[in-house]
């Protein structure tokens, strides 16, 4: 049993890490998804964007590159004349204006979207060309107006999250794969978009720190797989502890039943003997001798009865439960005879006193099985203690109910047992040797009796210092 156990920890412990890992790979794909999604709209948006501002501020961008055109035609002129005085610079500038107007018909010009359908519109005009976006002055003020814009557009889309909109510088192309990949996987930043070929300039996003935001697109998830696991992990301890508590039990019935044999055989033994005795060497002729016999016989037959009904008893409450004669009684009565019985006919010197409040102590419960609870915890205070056994009884009546405790100066119990010492055949560990004889039954008939009778029982106990049993039945059950 013990080994079948242990493969069925070490089987659930790995499904559990398997189901977990697998759950954790999945969230750490969804959350890659999210971020290049990210990624790839704030790109698109940073396009859409540029291009916007070139046609808000396409008049202005014209104009100074035209100034910007006229001041190196006019310093090229001068450099041209001061080497070759005898060329005509007219017509120089004539062929420089002839071949910026031709650059300017190959520019694409943003008017010819306007035909297309709206939701090709914006698709279109990602194929401009970098001219374009060379064309513009590229100044902190120009970065920090696309900035803006594209801080509205990411919050009209609701994917805002703070980023920084920056120039870079990446000179040669194998470094811009290996910046694209570091950018895309580990810096969170979109793809550098190349504005100026010729002086390899780039524009970037770079994300502050997304991580906030990614975890709470994949929220959902995030709660389902939390949900998830913890179910499952809450399902296995639960099948641990079960089976953990049927192995404990197993071991228990299996220590009842080589006790109960051992119980059973020796008032048996002791009948048979006695039995063989009057046959075998004639002690019916002999009426002092057959009596001797016949109260050996009658105690031990007893208390082979007694063993057997309690065992009927607790079995009987595992299965269909205890049907409780129910009648009117005085319990204190009842506590007064079942002590002074447990006084008489113990085989130990007992010291025994009661105190009882001087009240009316009429109680509506099975009085049968009252007495035997009483019965059952003072003799179990008479077994466990030493010699000279001291018991003290205090009977109170609180409220609805009464209150009844049982102390005595016996071993105790160790606090690691006292939540277990109700449990079905359990017994307090002693190593391979019991001095005391029993089942375990004993107990839990008695926290049997008091839970159908709506009441409770607890214990107080330190080892060495005795036990204090505290019962509390109401005056009338349900």
């Amino acid at each position: 049993m013990l080994k079948n156990y242990k493969i069925l920890m070490v089987a659930i412990v790995l499904t559990a890490t398997g189901f977990i890992l697998v759950l954790g790979f999945w969230l750490y794909g969804n959350y890659q998804g999210k971020k290049q999604f990210l990624l790839a709209i704030s790109e698109h948006e940073l396009f859409d964007v540029m291009q916007d501002f070139y046609n808000d501020n396409q008049e202005v961008i014209e104009q100074e590159n035209q100034s910007q055109r006229n001041r190196r035609v006019e310093n090229f002129t001068k450099i041209l004349q001061k080497k070759y005085p005898i060329v005509n610079l007219d017509t120089v500038v004539e062929m420089l204006d002839e071949q910026w107007g031709r650059r300017n018909e190959n520019l694409p010009k943003t008017t010819t979207t306007d035909s297309l359908p709206p939701s090709k519109q914006k698709m279109s005009r990602h194929f401009i060309s970098t001219i374009v976006f060379k064309s513009i002055n590229w100044s902190d003020e120009v970065v920090d107006s696309l900035h803006v814009r594209l801080i509205r557009e990411l919050k009209e889309r609701r994917i805002y999250t703070p980023f920084e909109l920056r120039l870079v510088t990446l000179p040669k192309e194998e470094d811009r794969n290996r910046e694209f990949y570091r950018q895309r996987y580990i810096e969170n930043k979109t793809r550098a978009i190349m504005i100026d070929p010729g002086q390899e300039k780039y524009l970037e996003i770079n994300f502050y720190n997304p991580t906030l935001y990614l975890l709470q697109s994949i929220g959902w998830q995030i709660f389902a797989s939390l949900f998830l696991v913890c179910t499952l992990i809450g399902t296995f301890f639960s099948l641990i502890s079960t089976i953990k508590k049927q192995n404990q039990l197993a071991e228990l019935r299996k220590s009842f039943v080589n006790n109960m044999t051992h119980e059973l055989k020796t008032p048996v033994s002791t009948v048979m003997a006695a039995v063989e005795s009057i046959q075998r060497y004639g002690a019916q002729d002999d009426k002092q001798r057959m009596d001797k016999y016949l109260s050996i016989s009658r105690r031990e037959l007893e208390h082979l009865s007694n063993m057997i009904e309690r065992v009927l008893q607790v079995d009987l409450a595992g299965t269909q439960g205890i049907l409780l004669n129910k009648s009117w009684f005085d319990l204190y009565q009842v506590v007064i005879d079942c002590a002074n019985n447990a006084e008489m006919f113990a085989s130990k010197k007992v010291l025994l006193n009661v105190n009882q409040d001087e009240v009316d102590g009429m109680i509506f419960a099975d009085q049968s099985h009252i007495k035997n609870v009483i019965s059952n915890l003072l003799d179990n205070a008479i077994k466990y203690s030493n010699e000279l056994v001291q018991i003290n009884i205090v009977m109170e009546s609180l409220g609805s109910g009464y209150q009844i405790s049982i102390k005595d100066n016996g071993h105790g119990i160790a606090e690691s047992y006292q939540k277990e010492v109700f449990d079905l055949f359990f017994r307090v560990p002693s190593g391979n040797i019991h001095n005391v004889k029993g089942f375990g039954l004993g107990l839990a008939y008695v926290k049997q009796i008091i839970s159908k009778h709506q009441g409770t029982i607890t214990l107080k106990s330190e080892l060495g210092s005795g036990t204090t049993f505290i019962l509390f039945l109401p005056k009338e059950i349900q």
